[in-house]
């Protein structure tokens, strides 16, 4: 179907207003010669083709304007199929332009001498009559355009405002709801014949802010059963204020969202305990085993060597994985602090709370796992609550006697021995016990041998990746130069050395200078300036400690070990208390 056959009562219309005035008769043919409009003696054929080789065909397609007089022996008019059924005087065809084609031709004819002579007398202004009969073509077909493209933009916009999971409310000055997606409809309860105004639906806190002028974020807002976030936007014409954007975000789901993210950003399983040496393979099993059971664990490693890692590991494998996962340091919050921070309090209960209470970190995690990280540092005190609150799974806030429900899977760690503690009565023998159902022992770096590599070889890969590197490895003398550090930082100071050498260094390989550039004063230390006896009391030290975390801690046990090492057990005390 043509351009022309689209618009064509528009165009019958105009032809006969001013046939009635000026008795020329009209016709319109569309780009396949076919008559869409036509007056007089021409309106009979309307729906019929022009004739071939006739005026409108010839002007169809030189795109030139002609007038001709007495057709039947003009020499334009020999070739035409109809010329001796031709009846016409005088003919004028123009061809009508838009978008740079050729979409149809105006012929204006007269059949009579009367109208024939004044037609010639007229000649001028019967072709700007043509001109004009053009120009209003093209300007109807631009409307018709220009109407598409809104219908078109504005399903385009339905559609797209009604395939996002958020409301979207557009209301005008006056606050009534001009539009409103189908998030809105549903969530609201609105019927879609109805009209509403902004009052209809939202609390007088939104409107308020409205009123105002308030533009930004608002909420929560409790609308029809639920919390929302409310974004407020303005909308101008002109300098001139015309109306209200309104979105409505699920508060439920964004926090559900910005945990989930935090959760993503965190996860880790036990493929990121990286190692292959007999201690570390042992450790790993057991925290897999560990994962499986919903038990207290407590991870025993000097600082550095990875105990939450171990802790975030579990935690991802276990029935909780889905839930939040938290960390706490004991030892890095003020005593006067730890039990608000643990157990949350009421407003007003000291000076400095938060006028609204807190939650503590107890109650957020309740059905996740909480990692009490240096859980030595526990002051006596906080021990005891800690307790109450692991053995009855209910926790007070500081300045309330309410009870609330609260069970988080705890995961402690510690690089002291708590057995130590707890003879020194600085550490509560009952929550030792509590928490030491499942113990893993991480061990030092330093007693991994080869697993030194494969870390470095790991972090390697995902700093090539951060700091999109594309380093090979190492060279020889650096694997060595690793292999004999000792790593008094453990895992995290090999991590740090890693991370410095892929920042720095430019070629293919990191060698044993850029490593030394980071640890030599360390390495310095450690190399030349200790005694034999200092050396041998530290090692000593080391493996009393390893072997008192295998062993456990009864006297019947210090017994045994004071005899394999053929000490007095007086000696052992006074070794460990060294």
């Amino acid at each position: 179907m043509t351009l022309l056959h689209d618009i064509k009562s528009e165009l019958q219309e105009i032809i006969e207003s001013l046939h009635d005035v000026t008795n020329v008769d009209m016709a319109i043919v569309d780009d396949e010669l076919y008559r869409v409009a036509a007056t007089g003696v021409l309106a009979r054929t309307i729906g019929e083709k022009a004739p071939v080789n006739s005026l409108f065909h010839k002007c169809l397609k030189t795109a030139e304007t002609y007038f001709i007089v007495d057709p039947r022996v003009n020499e334009f008019c020999i070739e035409c199929e109809n010329l001796s059924k031709c009846s016409e005087l005088v003919e004028m065809c123009l061809p009508i332009k838009y978008d740079n084609k050729i979409i149809g031709v105006i012929g204006l004819c007269a059949f009579d001498e009367k109208t024939k002579e004044s037609f010639v007398q007229n000649k001028n202004r019967f072709y700007n009559l043509e001109i004009r009969i053009r120009d209003i073509i093209a300007e109807i077909l631009k409307r018709r355009d220009y109407a598409e493209l809104l219908e078109y933009r504005y399903l385009e916009f339905k559609t797209l405002i009604n395939s996002i999971n958020e409301g979207i409310v557009v209301a005008d000055n006056y606050l009534n709801i001009q539009s409103a997606n189908d998030y809105v409809v549903k969530k609201f309860g609105l019927k879609k014949e109805s009209t509403y105004k902004l009052p209809d639906i939202l609390p007088d806190k939104i409107l308020n802010k409205l009123t105002d002028g308030f533009c930004g974020d608002l909420g929560p807002v409790y609308i029809n059963g639920n919390d929302y976030m409310v974004q407020i936007n303005t909308f101008y014409f002109s300098s001139e204020r015309k109306g209200h954007v309104l979105v409505f975000k699920d508060f439920k789901k964004m926090k559900d969202s910005i945990m989930k993210s935090n959760r993503d950003r965190e996860f880790t399983t036990f493929d990121d305990i990286v190692g292959e040496s007999e201690a570390i393979r042992q450790a790993r099993l057991q925290a897999i085993e560990s994962a499986k059971v919903d038990v207290p664990v407590l991870i025993y490693g000097q600082t550095g060597t990875g105990k939450e890692v171990f802790a975030k590991a579990i935690h991802f494998s276990s029935n909780r994985s889905k839930e939040i996962y938290m960390a706490i340091n004991c030892g890095a919050i003020s005593e006067n602090l730890i039990e608000s921070e643990l157990f949350g309090y009421e407003k007003g209960s000291f000076t400095g709370a938060l006028s609204s209470g807190k939650k503590g970190i107890f109650e957020v995690s309740t059905n996740g796992t909480l990692l009490l990280d240096e859980i030595s540092e526990l002051k006596y005190s906080t021990q005891v609550k800690l307790l109450r609150a692991l053995e009855e799974k209910e926790i007070r806030r500081i300045g309330s006697s309410n009870v609330i429900k609260a069970n988080p899977r705890i995961i402690a760690a510690t690089n002291k021995n708590l057995s130590l503690l707890v003879e020194k009565k600085e550490f509560r023998e009952d929550l030792f016990y509590r928490l030491n159902i499942i113990q893993i022992n991480i061990p030092p770096l330093r007693e991994r041998g080869y697993d030194v590599l494969l870390l470095a070889r790991y972090f390697l890969d995902n700093f090539n990746k951060a700091y999109s590197k594309n380093i090979k490895g190492f060279t020889v003398k650096a694997e060595k130069l690793l292999l004999d550090y000792p790593f008094p930082g453990n895992v995290r100071e090999l991590k740090n050395i890693i991370e410095y050498c892929v920042i720095f260094e430019n070629g293919e390989t990191i060698d044993e200078n850029m490593i030394l550039k980071k640890i030599s004063s360390k390495r310095d230390n450690f190399a030349s300036d200790k005694t034999l006896k200092q050396i041998v009391s530290e090692y000593e030290k080391e493996f009393l400690k390893k072997e008192m975390l295998l062993i456990g801690d009864s006297v019947e046990e210090k017994k045994n070990l004071a005899k394999r090492l053929d000490i007095s057990l007086a000696t052992l005390y006074r070794k460990l208390e060294d």
